[in-house]
Formats: structure tokens, sequence, C-alpha cells
């Protein structure tokens, strides 16, 4: 899975089933040594912080990701995950 850009479409999985999000912004994630980055995404659908979710890519792969914030705005959320994304 390659590294999301603004604007871009995901998929997030989760016990809910799946859900539609759009990137709004992508950040390194000072907290890991690794490939780790911060994706803020707009979506709807109930998440709270600590939840796991899966990334699915276009191509059916999955990269779990955890949320580390959620703003809600009217129907949608802002919702901010973690993730290292395979090099």
């Amino acid at each position: 899975m390659r590294r999301p850009k603004i604007d871009d479409k995901l998929t997030l999985q989760g016990d809910f089933g799946k859900t539609d999000a759009i990137c709004v912004e992508v950040l390194d994630n000072p907290a890991t040594e690794e490939e780790g980055i911060l994706l803020k995404v707009m979506t709807r659908g109930r998440f709270e912080q600590g939840q796991q979710v899966w990334i699915v890519g276009h191509d059916g792969s999955k990269v779990g990701a955890t949320v580390e914030d959620v703003s809600t705005q009217t129907i949608d959320s802002e919702v901010t995950l973690s993730t290292v994304l395979p090099a």
C-alpha cells in the first residue's frame, strides 16, 4: 500500500463493517522510529480513541491502524489514524 495523499479515497474496516473516508492530512508520526504516519480522514461511522481498524487498499491489501483522535463535525467525523505502511 502506498502512502496516501490529500483527497485520496480510503476504505476503513472495523467491527462496524466498511466505510469510506477521504484523506485530509498526512503527517509523519514523531512517536515512531519506523515509517509511521498519522492520517487525518473525514468519514462517517462510530469511532473511538484506541480503536483498531484496517485501512483497505485498492488492491484489497489491509494495513492495521489505531484511532488516535476523533473530532465530530455534524454527520462526518475527522478521525486521526496512526499506522506504519510497509516499505
